[in-house]
């Protein structure tokens, strides 16, 4: 088991950081809080369904690189991309309203890394 933990950090980190994020926004209302033309989407970011959606998706990529779910954790880190893409999206968004953030910059290398881990990784 230390080996595969040691062998799967970067997994380890990502999904890390995506429950991480998902529980700041818990308990942080109104992080993504803006007004303007990109109000609808930025604000449904921040409510309690996306941080759930994010702790989920988080918590479940973990445990599938500690038990070595391989099938359940092809579909979690496709979710996770997908999730994240969503927050550059509204990162970006924000940005285009007057909110400047470099949030849209983190998610898209995180993103990135999500992709690496995603072909290197053997899900055999």
């Amino acid at each position: 088991m230390k080996v595969r933990i040691y062998k799967n950090a970067l997994g380890l980190i990502l999904g890390g950081q995506t429950l991480l994020f998902g529980l700041f926004l818990l308990f942080h209302k109104d992080f993504m809080e803006t007004k303007g033309a990109y109000e609808n989407f930025t604000n449904v970011m921040d409510d309690r369904h996306a941080a759930m959606i994010l702790i989920m998706i988080g918590a479940t990529y973990i445990l599938c690189v500690i038990f070595n779910w391989n099938r359940l954790r092809r579909w979690a880190i496709v979710a996770m991309s997908f999730i994240w893409l969503i927050f550059c999206a509204a990162f970006f968004f924000r940005e285009l309203g007057g909110y400047t953030n470099s949030g849209w910059i983190l998610t898209i290398g995180l993103n990135a890394a999500i992709i690496y881990e995603a072909v290197k990784e053997d899900f055999e």
